[in-house]
């Protein structure tokens, strides 16, 4: 296996970072890097009864606008079915379930909740 590229690296720790952060926040992570065919979800939590796909994005700097603004329609759409089939997979289907977004910045991490379409 190749070593990972600085980038790469960046979005491990950010990745890091985020899950930590949930830890902290009262949630348990249930699974990271679960893939599905239609992408992979970065962090498969729960907070309470509730079964979250967070998303993280990772900035190295402000520059090119929030993080959270490059979240579009469509791959918000795949992150969504990405969590149906992992809760149809797992049997979980009649859990409640939402689509969070992390944003890792230098200057803090942004918690943004139920981001997705239903």
């Amino acid at each position: 296996s190749s070593m990972p590229s600085p980038r790469q690296r960046y979005g491990t720790q950010a990745e890091d970072q985020a899950a930590d952060f949930l830890a902290r926040k009262g949630y348990t992570i249930l699974d990271r890097h679960v893939t599905s065919r239609y992408g992979e979800i970065d962090i498969l939590a729960q907070d309470g009864a509730t079964v979250v796909a967070v998303e993280v994005k990772a900035r190295q700097n402000a520059k090119f606008g929030r993080a959270a603004e490059s979240m579009t329609q469509k791959k918000l759409a795949n992150i969504a079915a990405a969590l149906h089939q992992t809760l149809e997979k797992r049997g979980w289907q009649n859990r409640p379930y939402r689509i969070d977004v992390i944003t890792v910045e230098p200057n803090g991490i942004d918690h943004i909740k139920s981001v997705g379409p239903e």
